[in-house]
Protein backbone atom coordinates (compact mmCIF):
# COMPACT_ATOMS: atom_id res chain seq x y z
CA UNK A 1 0.00 0.00 0.00
CA UNK A 2 0.98 3.35 -0.85
CA UNK A 3 0.48 6.38 2.08
CA UNK A 4 -0.08 9.63 0.32
CA UNK A 5 0.65 12.67 2.63
CA UNK A 6 -2.33 15.36 1.58
CA UNK A 7 -2.08 18.97 3.40
CA UNK A 8 -4.52 20.83 0.88
CA UNK A 9 -8.12 22.02 3.11
CA UNK A 10 -9.29 22.29 -0.46
CA UNK A 11 -12.00 19.88 -1.03
CA UNK A 12 -11.87 20.62 -4.51
CA UNK A 13 -8.51 20.01 -5.07
CA UNK A 14 -8.35 16.79 -2.73
CA UNK A 15 -11.55 14.84 -5.17
CA UNK A 16 -9.79 16.27 -7.74
CA UNK A 17 -6.39 14.11 -6.12
CA UNK A 18 -8.75 11.26 -5.95
CA UNK A 19 -10.08 11.34 -9.98
CA UNK A 20 -6.41 11.65 -10.65
CA UNK A 21 -5.17 9.11 -9.06
CA UNK A 22 -8.12 6.67 -10.41
CA UNK A 23 -8.11 7.78 -13.57
CA UNK A 24 -4.62 8.51 -14.95
CA UNK A 25 -2.24 7.67 -12.32
CA UNK A 26 -3.85 4.12 -12.01
CA UNK A 27 -1.23 2.83 -9.54
CA UNK A 28 -0.84 -0.17 -9.17
CA UNK A 29 -1.35 -1.06 -5.28
CA UNK A 30 -3.99 0.61 -3.11
CA UNK A 31 -3.22 3.91 -1.88
CA UNK A 32 -4.59 5.55 1.59
CA UNK A 33 -4.60 8.96 2.33
CA UNK A 34 -6.18 11.46 4.73
CA UNK A 35 -7.07 14.85 4.59
CA UNK A 36 -9.55 17.62 6.18
CA UNK A 37 -11.25 20.61 4.68
CA UNK A 38 -12.53 23.73 5.76
CA UNK A 39 -16.39 23.46 6.61
CA UNK A 40 -17.51 21.84 3.89
CA UNK A 41 -20.71 19.91 2.51
CA UNK A 42 -20.22 17.16 0.26
CA UNK A 43 -23.34 16.58 -2.03
CA UNK A 44 -23.54 13.04 -3.09
CA UNK A 45 -23.85 11.77 -6.47
CA UNK A 46 -27.72 11.62 -6.79
CA UNK A 47 -28.74 14.35 -4.80
CA UNK A 48 -30.44 17.53 -5.31
CA UNK A 49 -29.16 20.81 -3.41
CA UNK A 50 -32.38 22.26 -2.66
CA UNK A 51 -33.27 19.09 -0.76
CA UNK A 52 -30.20 18.56 0.94
CA UNK A 53 -28.65 21.96 1.62
CA UNK A 54 -29.73 25.09 3.91
CA UNK A 55 -28.65 27.95 1.68
CA UNK A 56 -28.83 30.91 3.50
CA UNK A 57 -27.04 29.45 6.10
CA UNK A 58 -24.55 27.84 3.92
CA UNK A 59 -23.65 31.21 1.97
CA UNK A 60 -23.83 33.20 5.96
CA UNK A 61 -21.28 31.08 6.75
CA UNK A 62 -18.81 30.63 3.92
CA UNK A 63 -19.08 26.95 3.86
CA UNK A 64 -17.82 25.26 0.94
CA UNK A 65 -20.19 23.47 -1.09
CA UNK A 66 -18.89 20.62 -4.09
CA UNK A 67 -20.88 17.78 -4.98
CA UNK A 68 -19.12 13.92 -4.71
CA UNK A 69 -18.47 11.65 -7.86
CA UNK A 70 -19.88 8.99 -5.42
CA UNK A 71 -23.62 8.10 -4.10
CA UNK A 72 -24.76 8.30 -0.58
CA UNK A 73 -26.11 11.71 1.37
CA UNK A 74 -24.43 14.55 2.55
CA UNK A 75 -21.93 15.56 5.26
CA UNK A 76 -20.10 18.35 6.92
CA UNK A 77 -16.71 18.36 7.58
CA UNK A 78 -14.62 20.87 8.78
CA UNK A 79 -11.47 20.87 10.28
CA UNK A 80 -12.49 19.39 13.35
CA UNK A 81 -12.42 15.92 12.16
CA UNK A 82 -10.91 14.20 9.20
CA UNK A 83 -11.59 12.34 5.49
CA UNK A 84 -10.11 9.37 4.67
CA UNK A 85 -9.45 7.78 0.66
CA UNK A 86 -8.47 4.40 0.15
CA UNK A 87 -8.42 3.22 -3.60
CA UNK A 88 -7.85 -0.36 -4.45
CA UNK A 89 -7.37 -1.86 -8.41
CA UNK A 90 -10.52 -4.13 -8.53
CA UNK A 91 -13.18 -5.25 -11.35
CA UNK A 92 -16.30 -5.71 -9.44
CA UNK A 93 -18.97 -4.22 -10.54
CA UNK A 94 -20.67 -3.86 -7.03
CA UNK A 95 -20.48 -1.49 -4.34
CA UNK A 96 -19.01 -3.00 -0.97
CA UNK A 97 -17.73 -1.04 1.83
CA UNK A 98 -16.78 -4.02 4.51
CA UNK A 99 -13.05 -4.35 3.76
CA UNK A 100 -12.43 -0.32 3.82
CA UNK A 101 -14.60 -0.07 7.44
CA UNK A 102 -13.12 -3.11 8.88
CA UNK A 103 -9.19 -1.41 8.19
CA UNK A 104 -10.62 1.44 9.51
CA UNK A 105 -12.43 -0.24 12.64
CA UNK A 106 -9.27 -1.68 13.62
CA UNK A 107 -7.03 1.72 13.37
CA UNK A 108 -9.64 3.19 15.35
CA UNK A 109 -9.54 0.01 17.67
CA UNK A 110 -5.97 0.50 17.85
CA UNK A 111 -5.95 4.01 18.95
CA UNK A 112 -8.28 3.23 21.97
CA UNK A 113 -11.77 4.16 20.26
CA UNK A 114 -14.52 1.19 19.66
CA UNK A 115 -16.76 1.64 16.40
CA UNK A 116 -18.66 -0.46 14.93
CA UNK A 117 -20.20 -1.06 11.49
CA UNK A 118 -24.37 -0.17 10.95
CA UNK A 119 -25.91 -2.00 7.98
CA UNK A 120 -25.33 0.19 5.70
CA UNK A 121 -22.18 2.35 5.62
CA UNK A 122 -21.58 4.20 8.58
CA UNK A 123 -19.30 3.59 11.61
CA UNK A 124 -21.18 4.04 15.07
CA UNK A 125 -20.07 4.56 18.76
CA UNK A 126 -22.93 3.77 21.33
CA UNK A 127 -25.50 3.74 18.46
CA UNK A 128 -24.62 6.96 17.17
CA UNK A 129 -22.57 7.95 13.75
CA UNK A 130 -19.48 9.08 14.06
CA UNK A 131 -18.27 8.43 10.65
CA UNK A 132 -20.10 7.88 6.96
CA UNK A 133 -19.09 6.70 3.77
CA UNK A 134 -19.20 6.45 -0.20
CA UNK A 135 -17.64 4.85 -2.77
CA UNK A 136 -17.79 5.38 -6.96
CA UNK A 137 -15.63 2.80 -9.24
CA UNK A 138 -13.72 3.70 -12.50
CA UNK A 139 -12.35 1.22 -15.06
CA UNK A 140 -10.03 -1.21 -12.57
CA UNK A 141 -10.51 0.74 -9.87
CA UNK A 142 -12.25 1.31 -6.61
CA UNK A 143 -12.73 4.39 -4.37
CA UNK A 144 -13.70 4.11 -0.79
CA UNK A 145 -14.16 7.53 1.05
CA UNK A 146 -15.36 8.89 4.57
CA UNK A 147 -15.66 11.11 7.17
CA UNK A 148 -14.62 10.62 10.59
CA UNK A 149 -15.69 13.54 13.02
CA UNK A 150 -13.54 14.12 15.66
CA UNK A 151 -14.18 17.64 16.92
CA UNK A 152 -16.37 18.93 14.69
CA UNK A 153 -18.69 21.69 14.82
CA UNK A 154 -22.09 19.53 15.15
CA UNK A 155 -24.51 22.81 15.50
CA UNK A 156 -23.30 23.69 11.91
CA UNK A 157 -23.87 20.44 10.68
CA UNK A 158 -27.28 20.46 12.11
CA UNK A 159 -27.78 24.07 10.64
CA UNK A 160 -25.88 23.51 7.21
CA UNK A 161 -27.69 20.41 6.58
CA UNK A 162 -31.61 19.31 6.37
CA UNK A 163 -32.82 15.63 6.78
CA UNK A 164 -35.28 14.30 4.07
CA UNK A 165 -38.63 13.94 5.76
CA UNK A 166 -39.12 10.61 4.54
CA UNK A 167 -36.56 9.19 5.96
CA UNK A 168 -36.76 11.18 9.30
CA UNK A 169 -40.28 9.23 9.34
CA UNK A 170 -38.66 5.89 8.97
CA UNK A 171 -35.53 6.12 10.85
CA UNK A 172 -37.47 8.32 13.78
CA UNK A 173 -35.33 10.96 13.54
CA UNK A 174 -35.42 14.30 15.31
CA UNK A 175 -32.03 16.04 14.64
CA UNK A 176 -28.84 15.40 13.04
CA UNK A 177 -27.75 16.02 16.98
CA UNK A 178 -29.52 13.32 17.61
CA UNK A 179 -27.41 10.67 15.40
CA UNK A 180 -24.01 12.01 15.66
CA UNK A 181 -21.27 12.07 18.34
CA UNK A 182 -17.74 12.91 18.15
CA UNK A 183 -15.16 10.76 18.75
CA UNK A 184 -13.53 13.49 21.33
CA UNK A 185 -16.06 11.87 23.84
CA UNK A 186 -13.32 8.60 23.44
CA UNK A 187 -10.09 10.86 23.43
CA UNK A 188 -11.21 13.86 25.50
CA UNK A 189 -7.08 15.28 26.23
CA UNK A 190 -6.56 15.01 22.43
CA UNK A 191 -6.61 16.92 19.60
CA UNK A 192 -8.56 17.24 16.03
CA UNK A 193 -4.79 17.00 15.00
CA UNK A 194 -3.99 14.57 17.59
CA UNK A 195 -6.37 11.82 16.64
CA UNK A 196 -5.41 12.55 12.72
CA UNK A 197 -1.95 11.85 13.67
CA UNK A 198 -2.53 8.70 15.63
CA UNK A 199 -5.02 7.66 13.35
CA UNK A 200 -2.42 8.04 10.34
CA UNK A 201 0.29 6.16 12.22
CA UNK A 202 -1.86 3.05 12.76
CA UNK A 203 -2.99 2.87 9.79
CA UNK A 204 0.80 2.88 8.07
CA UNK A 205 1.46 0.21 10.93
CA UNK A 206 -1.21 -2.15 9.74
CA UNK A 207 -0.73 -1.62 6.19
CA UNK A 208 2.85 -1.33 5.87
CA UNK A 209 2.20 1.38 3.79
CA UNK A 210 5.30 3.31 1.82
CA UNK A 211 5.10 7.32 1.46
CA UNK A 212 4.69 8.37 -1.84
CA UNK A 213 4.89 12.26 -2.92
CA UNK A 214 3.32 14.35 -6.06
CA UNK A 215 5.06 16.02 -8.20
CA UNK A 216 4.71 19.77 -8.56
CA UNK A 217 3.61 19.33 -11.92
CA UNK A 218 0.81 17.18 -10.88
CA UNK A 219 0.04 19.44 -8.36
CA UNK A 220 -0.65 21.89 -10.89
CA UNK A 221 -2.76 19.69 -13.32
CA UNK A 222 -5.22 18.76 -10.24
CA UNK A 223 -5.88 22.38 -10.45
CA UNK A 224 -7.54 21.84 -13.40
CA UNK A 225 -9.30 19.14 -12.53
CA UNK A 226 -10.79 20.63 -9.48
CA UNK A 227 -11.95 23.17 -11.91
CA UNK A 228 -13.10 21.08 -14.70
CA UNK A 229 -14.96 18.56 -12.28
CA UNK A 230 -15.67 19.94 -9.18
CA UNK A 231 -16.91 23.88 -9.52
CA UNK A 232 -19.08 24.65 -6.73
CA UNK A 233 -21.51 26.43 -8.68
CA UNK A 234 -22.37 23.19 -10.68
CA UNK A 235 -23.63 22.33 -7.14
CA UNK A 236 -26.48 24.76 -7.08
CA UNK A 237 -27.75 24.56 -10.57
CA UNK A 238 -31.51 24.37 -10.32
CA UNK A 239 -33.00 22.29 -12.31
CA UNK A 240 -36.35 23.94 -13.50
CA UNK A 241 -38.32 20.74 -14.92
CA UNK A 242 -41.47 20.51 -13.18
CA UNK A 243 -42.59 16.68 -12.87
CA UNK A 244 -46.49 15.40 -12.88
CA UNK A 245 -45.28 12.49 -10.95
CA UNK A 246 -43.01 11.91 -7.80
CA UNK A 247 -42.66 8.92 -6.30
CA UNK A 248 -40.54 8.55 -2.91
CA UNK A 249 -39.59 6.04 -0.66
CA UNK A 250 -37.49 5.27 2.45
CA UNK A 251 -36.09 1.59 1.54
CA UNK A 252 -34.36 -0.32 4.99
CA UNK A 253 -30.73 -0.39 3.93
CA UNK A 254 -30.61 0.59 0.64
CA UNK A 255 -31.59 4.81 1.68
CA UNK A 256 -33.99 7.47 -0.31
CA UNK A 257 -34.97 6.71 -3.93
CA UNK A 258 -37.45 8.95 -5.84
CA UNK A 259 -38.51 8.81 -9.24
CA UNK A 260 -39.68 12.05 -11.02
CA UNK A 261 -41.32 11.42 -14.10
CA UNK A 262 -43.64 12.92 -16.73
CA UNK A 263 -46.12 10.96 -19.72
CA UNK A 264 -47.99 11.89 -22.29
CA UNK A 265 -51.38 11.33 -23.78
CA UNK A 266 -50.03 7.66 -24.97
CA UNK A 267 -48.50 7.41 -21.83
CA UNK A 268 -44.55 7.24 -22.80
CA UNK A 269 -42.16 8.88 -20.65
CA UNK A 270 -41.12 12.11 -21.93
CA UNK A 271 -39.17 13.15 -19.18
CA UNK A 272 -37.47 10.90 -15.92
CA UNK A 273 -35.27 11.46 -12.98
CA UNK A 274 -33.41 9.21 -10.68
CA UNK A 275 -32.20 10.83 -7.26
CA UNK A 276 -31.65 9.84 -3.89
CA UNK A 277 -28.91 8.79 -1.63
CA UNK A 278 -28.32 5.48 -2.51
CA UNK A 279 -25.06 3.87 -3.54
CA UNK A 280 -24.56 3.02 -6.64
CA UNK A 281 -21.84 3.56 -10.65
CA UNK A 282 -25.36 4.60 -12.30
CA UNK A 283 -25.00 6.86 -15.36
CA UNK A 284 -27.91 8.72 -14.50
CA UNK A 285 -28.31 10.03 -17.99
CA UNK A 286 -27.90 6.26 -19.53
CA UNK A 287 -30.41 5.07 -17.10
CA UNK A 288 -33.24 8.32 -17.76
CA UNK A 289 -32.63 7.68 -21.85
CA UNK A 290 -33.36 4.29 -21.84
CA UNK A 291 -36.90 4.56 -20.34
CA UNK A 292 -37.47 8.00 -22.23
CA UNK A 293 -40.32 6.89 -25.10
CA UNK A 294 -41.12 3.80 -23.60
CA UNK A 295 -44.52 3.33 -22.19
CA UNK A 296 -45.79 3.52 -18.88
CA UNK A 297 -46.52 -0.19 -18.12
CA UNK A 298 -44.75 -2.61 -16.35
CA UNK A 299 -44.24 -5.58 -18.87
CA UNK A 300 -42.56 -2.77 -20.88
CA UNK A 301 -40.78 -0.67 -17.99
CA UNK A 302 -39.04 -3.92 -15.85
CA UNK A 303 -37.09 -5.52 -18.73
CA UNK A 304 -34.72 -2.42 -18.68
CA UNK A 305 -34.61 -1.85 -15.10
CA UNK A 306 -33.48 -5.32 -14.71
CA UNK A 307 -30.83 -4.49 -17.41
CA UNK A 308 -29.78 -1.42 -16.22
CA UNK A 309 -28.97 -2.62 -12.93
CA UNK A 310 -26.99 -5.66 -14.02
CA UNK A 311 -24.79 -3.13 -15.50
CA UNK A 312 -24.84 -0.91 -12.65
CA UNK A 313 -25.87 -2.36 -9.24
CA UNK A 314 -27.58 0.28 -6.52
CA UNK A 315 -26.49 -1.25 -3.69
CA UNK A 316 -29.08 -3.61 -1.98
CA UNK A 317 -31.66 -2.62 -3.96
CA UNK A 318 -33.88 -5.34 -6.23
CA UNK A 319 -34.78 -3.98 -9.87
CA UNK A 320 -38.55 -4.84 -9.18
CA UNK A 321 -38.13 -2.94 -6.12
CA UNK A 322 -37.21 0.00 -8.59
CA UNK A 323 -40.36 -0.60 -10.71
CA UNK A 324 -42.47 -0.73 -7.84
CA UNK A 325 -41.38 2.88 -7.55
CA UNK A 326 -42.86 3.60 -10.97
CA UNK A 327 -46.50 2.31 -10.69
Amino acid sequence: MIYLPVDSLDVRHNFALEYYLMTEKRPSEPVLMLWSTTPTVMLGKYQTAENELNRPFIAAHHIAAVRRLSGGGTIYSDQGGCQFTLITPNDNNAIDFSSGLNLIMQALNRIGIKAQMDSRNDLVVDGRKVSGSAQYLTTGYRLHHGSLLFNANLDWMAQALKIDPVKQRAKHIQSVHQRTVNLIEQQPTWTAATFKEQLTQALITITHAKTSQLTAAEETHLQQIATDKFNESAVWTANTRQFDYVHKSYLTGIGVVCVAFNLDKQQRFTALKLTGDFFSNLDLQHFEHALLGQVHQETVVAPIITRELQQAPIKGLQPQQLTALLF
